[in-house]
C-alpha cells in the first residue's frame, strides 16, 4: 500500500473538510441566535418579576384600605 494520495482523493478530502467548517460557522451562529434569545428571554423575565412585585405591593395596599373601609362601616353599623 502506497501513502501517495491522489489529486481526487486530495480534492475530496478538502470538499469534506469545506464542508465541516460550513457545518461548523452554521452552529457557531446558531449558537450565537440561541444565546440572543435567551438573553432577551430572561431580560422579559426579569421585567415581569418587578412587574408582578409591584403589582403585588398594589395589591396588598388596596387590600388593607379595603379591610379598613369595612370596619369603618362595621363600626358606623353598629347602634351607639
Amino acid at each position: 500500500m502506497s501513502n501517495y494520495q491522489t489529486p481526487q482523493t486530495t480534492s475530496t478530502i478538502e470538499e469534506k473538510i469545506i464542508k465541516l467548517e460550513s457545518s461548523v460557522t452554521r452552529l457557531i451562529e446558531y449558537c450565537e441566535k440561541l444565546t440572543d434569545e435567551n438573553n432577551t428571554i430572561k431580560h422579559s423575565n426579569n421585567q415581569l418579576m418587578i412587574e408582578r412585585s409591584e403589582l403585588q405591593t398594589k395589591n396588598d395596599k388596596v387590600r388593607g384600605q379595603v379591610e379598613a373601609m369595612v370596619e369603618r362601616l362595621k363600626t358606623m353599623d353598629k347602634p351607639s
